[in-house]
C-alpha cells in the first residue's frame, strides 16, 4: 500500500510541475513586446508640442518687454530708474543679448548690459524696425537683422507710453532666436527619435540639428545643393503655415543618404512667422 501511495504522489508532482511549466510557458508567451509606433502616427504630437512650448517662449519674451515699457512709461526712458528696469531683462533671460531705449527720434538713450553702452546717443533711425515701431507706435518683432553693436540677431520693439498717455520713446530689445530655441527643441530630441529645424518664412536657419548650418540661408547654402527636394521643401513651408513633405539627406545617426519625412507648423509675433519643422528618417 506504501509503495502505491508513494507512486500516486510521484505522479501528482510530475503533473503539477508540469501544470506549473505550462503556465511559465503560456505567460512568457503572453508577454507584449512594445513595438515602435509608426512614425507619421507620433511626429504630429510632437510637433505640437514642440510648437506650443516655442510659442510659449515667444509670448513670455513678448509679455517681458511689454511690461518693461509700462514700467518705463513711470520712470522715464533714461536715468537711474529706468536703468533698474533694463538692466533684469538681460540677466534673467540668457536669449537676450541687449536692451535699449530710444526717443521718437530714434535716438538711444540707455542700454543694457554694460557692453550695450556704446550705442547710447547713437541715432538708429537707419533701421526698419525703428523707423516701423516710431510711426506706427505699435510693438514689432523682426527677422534676424544685423544689429547696431554687431553680430545678428531678432528685435523685439514695444512703445512706451507716459501715465498720460504721450508716446515718448520706445524699449527694444535684442535677442538670439537660436538660444530661445535650442533648450526646447534639444529637449524633444532626447526623447524622441526626429529632429527639429526652426526656420524663417523667407528660409534662414535659426536652429538646426547640425550647428553648421545655424544661421545659413537654405536657398544658398551649398550643403543643400544637391538636394533639389530640400530647396522644393524651403519653398513649400515658406509659402504655406502648415505641412507635410519627404526629402532625401544625409542621415544624423549614419551620414548616409536617407528619405526623410517632415511636418511643419507656425509660431510668430507680431506678424513675423517662424516655421517649426520636425524631421524623422523613413
Amino acid at each position: 500500500m506504501n509503495r502505491y501511495r508513494i507512486i500516486l504522489i510521484l505522479m501528482a508532482l510530475s503533473l503539477f510541475l508540469l501544470s506549473a511549466g505550462c503556465i511559465q510557458e503560456q505567460g512568457t508567451a503572453n508577454v507584449t513586446v512594445s513595438t515602435p509606433v509608426p512614425t507619421q502616427e507620433t511626429m504630429p504630437g510632437v510637433l505640437d508640442r514642440v510648437t506650443g512650448e516655442t510659442r510659449a517662449a515667444l509670448d513670455s519674451l513678448n509679455a517681458t518687454v511689454a511690461d518693461a515699457a509700462m514700467k518705463l512709461g513711470s520712470t522715464g526712458i533714461s536715468g537711474p530708474e529706468a536703468d533698474a528696469v533694463l538692466v533684469k531683462l538681460p540677466a534673467d533671460n540668457p536669449a537676450i543679448v541687449n536692451v535699449i531705449t530710444y526717443d521718437p527720434n530714434g535716438t538711444v538713450l540707455a542700454a543694457e548690459p554694460a557692453s550695450a553702452q556704446i550705442l547710447i546717443g547713437k541715432n538708429l533711425f537707419e533701421h526698419e524696425i525703428v523707423r516701423s515701431t516710431l510711426k506706427t507706435e505699435e510693438p514689432a518683432m523682426s527677422e534676424v537683422i544685423a544689429l547696431a553693436e554687431g553680430g545678428e540677431g531678432s528685435v523685439l520693439a514695444y512703445p512706451v507710453f507716459s501715465s498720460d498717455g504721450n508716446f515718448t520713446g520706445v524699449v527694444s530689445i535684442a535677442f538670439s532666436p537660436y538660444e530661445l530655441i535650442a533648450p526646447l527643441t534639444e529637449k524633444a530630441m532626447e526623447d524622441t527619435p526626429f529632429t527639429f529645424t526652426v526656420a524663417q518664412t523667407g528660409g534662414l536657419l535659426l536652429y538646426h540639428a547640425n550647428p553648421d548650418l545655424v544661421g545659413k540661408q537654405t536657398f544658398n547654402e551649398s550643403a543643400f545643393a544637391g538636394f533639389p527636394e530640400i530647396l522644393d521643401l524651403a519653398r513649400q513651408y515658406s509659402a504655406n503655415r502648415t505641412g507635410y513633405e519627404t526629402f532625401p539627406f544625409y542621415s544624423v545617426q549614419s551620414g548616409k543618404i536617407v528619405q526623410k519625412e517632415t511636418y511643419w507648423d507656425t509660431v510668430g509675433l507680431h506678424g513675423t512667422e517662424w516655421r517649426v519643422l520636425v524631421i524623422g528618417e523613413m
